[in-house]
């Protein structure tokens, strides 16, 4: 375990979203509660993510697409074993409810400098294959959808 004591932090319950919600709003509703490789807690919990950790770019100039969703994670610890597999979690999440609009791309990374391989691990999560790859590999996908499967909330008094 890379991180056995983390700092962990109370968060509300999740929220019913209305028809009008942000898309911001709704992928941080569908990735907020998905549980930390290592942990019972999940990402919210570990203050891996955050309604900031997510930006919708619309009208790209000069570009096909419609829009960018980044999405920038940080790992409990700088040398996270496990952060890729975090940034699989989140991909699997988006794709598995469908969140993302047509002519949309995901732009999913690790925060820079928080991490000793965070542009290795942003290179990785941006290569289309090799997320594919590692979606229909069956060990590991066993493992991101135990992580997807719903965090219970941790209440600190």
């Amino acid at each position: 375990m890379d991180n056995p004591n983390p700092q962990v932090r109370c968060t509300e319950r999740r929220k019913e979203l209305s028809s009008s919600a942000s898309l911001e709003e709704k992928i941080f509703e569908a990735i907020r509660d998905i549980r930390d490789p290592e942990h019972p807690y999940s990402l919210e919990q570990l203050s891996v993510v955050d309604p900031q950790s997510i930006a919708v770019i619309q009208d790209l100039k000069g570009s096909r697409l419609k829009g960018l969703v980044k999405i920038e994670f940080t790992p409990t610890v700088p040398h996270c074993s496990l952060a890729s597999l975090i940034g699989l979690c989140v991909i699997a999440r988006i794709r598995d409810e469908n969140l993302l609009p047509p002519g949309y791309k995901l732009d999913i990374r690790v925060c820079e400098g928080t991490h000793e391989s965070d542009r290795e691990i942003t290179k990785q999560l941006r290569d289309k294959e090799r997320v594919f790859a590692a979606l229909e590999n069956k060990k590991l996908r066993q493992l991101i959808d135990d992580c997807l499967s719903t965090c219970k909330p941790v209440n600190h008094k």
